[in-house]
């Protein structure tokens, strides 16, 4: 089955004092388009999670977000940057001296500056960082196809009714066609016995005007071409691949093959179901935009 574009996925991994979790939102969009909002500590990460959503996703607008939790009994190891701090100091003496203010510099005006204390960590802490972070974004995806493809499941459901009421009203043009010429012909032989009183009117040059006229109304190839499309929305529909896409390039020959029906008759009544079969179209087309 088909999945939705739209859907959420969280994942959780709690270890040794540390939380990561990721979350994805996911809505409409034309191709895939990821946004990151990464804790300083992940930055080098995003493109590693990157090629992990392209790999397990083809189409939306996908938010991921990820933090990063600490357990409070943690105590992690703080590394001074003592360079750092007496390049500061020795510029704090030098501004005193110069614009001639006294006073001695505290701890706490090295402090304000900032970028003098980090947590340490080893390379270990980082690739567990790292580990954690995938196995979090995992564990999303994982939700986050099984959420969209229930709605997908949904969507699959309201097409095929859709495209049932497509059919329905398809079959009452078919139930029209053979009478089509019959009409015109009795139409035009009518209209030309109430102008040509005096029976000048040609049978075989009527019956060739009538074979070009029915020629030019025939709509056998058009509904041939829609029978063969409305098929081909069907199978694709049934696949459990990326199908949004190619269902919209269908729809787009649907909707030509409709036109041109619509185009070609005169009748009534045909010219009234055509327009239903062009909303219902509109209908479908708005809900395929909705699929990956």
């Amino acid at each position: 089955m088909p999945r939705s574009m739209t859907g959420f996925g969280s994942g959780k991994i709690d270890r040794e004092g540390r939380c990561i979790t990721v979350e994805l939102r996911s809505v409409n969009n034309r191709f895939l388009e990821l946004s990151f909002r990464l804790p300083r500590s992940l930055y080098s990460l995003e493109s590693s999670l990157r090629d992990t959503l392209r790999s397990r996703l083809q189409r939306g607008r996908v938010s991921v977000s990820v933090s990063e939790e600490r357990n409070p009994n943690h105590v992690p190891s703080i590394r001074i940057d003592r360079g750092r701090a007496k390049s500061y100091a020795e510029a704090l003496r030098g501004m005193q001296s110069d614009l001639g203010i006294g006073g001695d510099i505290q701890l706490d005006h090295l402090l304000s500056i900032g970028d003098l204390l980090s947590t340490e960590e080893t390379d270990d802490d980082r690739q567990q960082l790292c580990d954690m972070t995938r196995e979090a974004l995992s564990i999303a995806i994982d939700e986050l196809v099984e959420v969209s493809s229930i709605e997908g499941k949904n969507l699959g459901s309201d097409l095929r009714s859709r495209m049932d009421q497509f059919l329905a009203e398809k079959e009452i043009i078919v139930k029209h066609i053979d009478g089509m010429i019959n009409q015109y012909r009795d139409r035009l032989t009518q209209r030309l016995e109430e102008v040509l009183t005096d029976n000048r009117i040609d049978p075989t040059r009527l019956e060739t005007e009538i074979a070009i006229v029915a020629d030019k109304l025939d709509i056998s190839e058009e509904i041939v071409r829609l029978d063969s499309h409305i098929s081909l929305f069907s199978e694709t529909l049934s696949k459990e691949n990326v199908v949004g896409k190619k269902l919209g390039f269908i729809l787009q020959e649907m909707g030509r093959e409709t036109n041109t029906i619509s185009s070609k008759s005169w009748l009534v009544e045909v010219s009234q179901t055509a327009i239903r079969m062009k909303e219902i179209l509109e209908q479908v087309r708005e809900q395929v935009q909705n699929l990956e």
